[in-house]
């Protein structure tokens, strides 16, 4: 079948795709990650992703990964959990859901183990759309240097154009065009994808690094979730 000019195979569909969380025709920024656990800046900087690309029109789509192909491991909480903590890490945030359907097609019938490939995802978001409808996904700076070994990262480009956050260890402008020219990448393309998003220091590894144990997270976590997180036992073992 094809979805937005590019061929993808029938069974992309399969099961059919998540309910779309976003208003027709709204312009649409998706951002994929385990978000194990949420932090503000998983919030903040995409956020202002949002808004810089298309103003008081865009809408904010967080994509809970089932399995990260780009991790060796995990996600260490469960999905319920993870869904349930972003929602709370989300909540009050304008024009902003979390869709659901890489870990509901996962619990339809692909192995756990099986990771969930953003080329799918992107497809079948893609599949709920108009085509005219614009839809942009949000990747950090040091995703990008390793973009090509993702799985048919072309096919990724051709259904959604990326915008590039900068952040650490690739946490402005200049770095990040020096790294583009490293790696021998096309970084003219890629430098035009840079969009503002300020920075903020934050990491899930960190986090679950001083939740496990005990320590204090300060800024980095929001109350409700923190909450939620002690109230739930998570990381506290690992």
């Amino acid at each position: 079948m094809l979805i937005r000019g590019v061929s993808m195979p029938d069974s992309v569909l399969s099961p059919a795709p998540t309910a779309w969380p976003a208003p027709a025709g709204t312009p649409v920024l998706l951002f994929g990650g385990t978000f194990d656990p949420p932090h503000r800046a998983h919030v903040e900087l995409p956020t202002r992703a949002r808004d810089t690309l298309f103003g008081d029109e865009g809408w904010l789509v967080y994509v809970p990964a089932a399995r990260n192909p780009h991790k060796n491991s995990g996600p260490i909480a469960p999905d319920a959990d993870r869904v349930e903590m972003l929602r709370l890490a989300t909540k009050g945030v304008p024009r902003c859901s979390v869709w659901t359907d890489e870990i509901d097609r996962a619990g339809a019938g692909a192995a756990r183990e099986e990771p969930s490939y953003w080329v799918d995802t992107l497809a079948r978001a893609a599949s709920l759309v108009c085509e005219e409808t614009p839809l942009r996904f949000l990747i950090g700076a040091d995703q990008v240097l390793a973009f090509e070994r993702w799985h048919e990262h072309e096919k990724i480009v051709a259904l959604a154009e990326p915008a590039v956050m900068l952040r650490e260890p690739v946490p402005n402008r200049e770095a990040f065009r020096r790294q583009l020219q490293m790696s021998g990448m096309g970084f003219e393309s890629w430098m035009r994808r840079v969009v503002f998003t300020g920075t903020r220091a934050a990491a899930s590894t960190d986090a679950r690094a001083v939740l496990a144990v005990g320590g204090n997270t300060g800024e980095m976590i929001d109350d409700e979730v923190l909450a939620y997180i002690r109230r739930r036992g998570l990381y506290g073992n690992e």
